[in-house]
């Protein structure tokens, strides 16, 4: 965990997925959980057995949970419970009956995270309605902006919780998960919450029994239609969190046409922002400077998406009662997020930054920066490829991106999974007009090198002084994934080994 992140927000790592914290544990009588969720039926007497905590995976099941099998897409929780039981779990939750000597509390099928949900809202005490509750969903932008919040609440003397993409779980863990880390929090002394929602936990069921009183959307873009399947799908699993009883106001985006349907759509009280209401907008090299309902801010992280993240954060900052002065404080003081347009500084003559873009309009929002900053003469390079076994069909549409863009396009890999490389890097290519075939040759404008490490390596060979390369897909992550295999990468740890190693390389 790294000193910004530690100051950002209270740390969720650790032994978040089990359940177990530096707080006292809670303690609920099962046969009072029960009673609070619908039940099928039950196999054993619930009376006088003990739930201290909720787990949903058998490897971190503790003394006391209560086991919830989940019938999931590529697992069924229900072949897991015998190890469930012999890590101490006291009790299970079922869609059916097993044959093993436990209590065992039946749900319907396909309501199961449904009902945990309610389970762990109950049995942490209902925390999110102890504390304000932001909630940030959208393609792009999520993390940023809920870390220009957390830096503007820390300017008012306030102790943000925040749980996204840097929790290292994933963006919007399970609601065993979410609550009792919410319940820690609070435990803590936090005195406000502020999460990532991703499209798949408000189709999950995952932030179920949360009431926001304020929820962000900054856009949405082609992204996880290998799940969604259709655009509409996507945005309607999003719209899910500005639905009336989650929702208290919605601060959102109109410059984005969703946004835009949103609003027209909605039933509850929104407030909108749009690009034209930054009076004086100023963009420099590295920042940007502009006022938002008569409150100056300065900036000092490049892009154009930087500045819609800063008025969204803004807005809300503002519903929350935080001072104009902390406001502009805690924006002033942002030096920005891991991963997102970080810059990596190791003495050499052109600029180098790692950034998180996995989507078409997250790559151009990146090399749009990235153009702000190129000296007149210079090349923005960028290295990047795309994710195995994820949507698809945005591969053709980032090279498409990238050969518009960027002078100079390396492909290669970004955890391919089970894919092979090599036909990830084609289906970019095949958006590529110019390049519709593998190009090699240092005078090219598209090179193709599968090897992540070797990439990186190419581009800073090719990197003049007035160069700026963009290394983008992975950002914050710190392993690849290949195959089943989980192998050490870290973006920006290579490139600092990499420019360490070759002095030569600043030309």
């Amino acid at each position: 965990m790294t000193e910004y992140q530690r100051a950002m927000g209270r740390e969720i790592y650790g032994n978040l997925v089990g359940g177990r914290g530096g707080a006292r544990d809670p303690m609920m009588e099962l046969s009072e959980l029960v009673s609070l969720i619908e039940t099928i039926s039950i196999l054993g007497d619930t009376q006088g057995v003990i739930v201290t905590g909720i787990s949903f995976d058998s490897r971190h099941v503790g003394p006391g949970d209560l086991f919830c099998a989940i019938a999931g897409e590529h697992y069924d929780g229900h072949l897991f419970i015998h190890d469930a039981v012999a890590r101490g779990a006291v009790a299970v939750v079922v869609e059916r009956f097993v044959p093993l000597p436990i209590v065992q509390v039946r749900v319907s099928p396909g309501s199961m995270r449904v009902q945990m949900a309610k389970l762990a809202s109950c049995l942490y005490g209902n925390p999110s309605a102890r504390i304000p509750m932001v909630g940030i969903t959208g393609t792009n932008g999520k993390t940023t902006t809920a870390f220009m919040l957390a830096s503007i609440a820390n300017a008012a003397d306030h102790s943000p919780f925040v749980m996204g993409t840097l929790s290292g779980y994933r963006t919007t863990p399970e609601s065993p998960v979410i609550q009792g880390a919410l319940y820690r929090a609070i435990e803590d002394r936090s005195d406000i919450a502020i999460m990532e929602v991703s499209s798949h936990a408000l189709d999950q069921h995952r932030v179920d029994e949360i009431i926001y009183d304020i929820g962000i959307f900054t856009n949405l873009t082609q992204d996880h239609l290998d799940y969604h399947h259709t655009m509409d799908a996507y945005f309607m699993a999003k719209s899910k969190l500005f639905e009336a009883g989650r929702c208290r106001i919605g601060i959102v985006n109109i410059d984005d046409p969703w946004g835009a349907k949103l609003i027209r759509d909605s039933l509850i009280a929104m407030e909108t922002y749009s690009i034209d209401d930054a009076v004086n907008l100023q963009m420099y090299a590295e920042g940007s400077s502009f006022t938002l309902d008569g409150i100056s801010v300065e900036l000092t992280i490049a892009g154009k998406h930087n500045i819609y993240n800063a008025m969204s954060a803004v807005k809300a900052a503002q519903r929350l009662g935080y001072s104009p002065e902390a406001i502009q404080n805690g924006l002033k003081t942002f030096h920005g997020v891991p991963g997102r347009l970080e810059k990596i500084d190791e003495g050499q003559r052109f600029k180098v930054f790692v950034d998180f873009a996995h989507t078409p309009v997250a790559l151009e929002s990146a090399l749009d920066a990235a153009r702000v900053i190129t000296p007149e003469g210079g090349r923005v390079i960028v290295v990047f490829g795309c994710g195995g076994d994820r949507d698809r069909r945005k591969r053709p549409l980032m090279g498409e991106v990238a050969e518009s863009l960027a002078d100079v396009t390396i492909l290669t890999s970004d955890n391919p999974r089970s894919e092979n490389p090599v036909v990830i890097i084609q289906e970019i290519l095949s958006g590529m007009t110019k390049h519709a075939m593998t190009v090699l040759g240092e005078s090219s404008q598209v090179l193709v090198n599968p090897d992540r490490r070797e990439a990186i390596e190419l581009a800073f060979s090719m990197a003049g002084a007035d160069d700026v390369v963009i290394i983008a897909g992975k950002g914050h992550e710190t392993h690849q994934t290949i195959g089943q295999n989980e192998v050490a990468f870290s973006d920006q740890e290579v490139s600092r080994e990499i420019l360490r190693r070759h002095r030569s390389f600043p030309q």
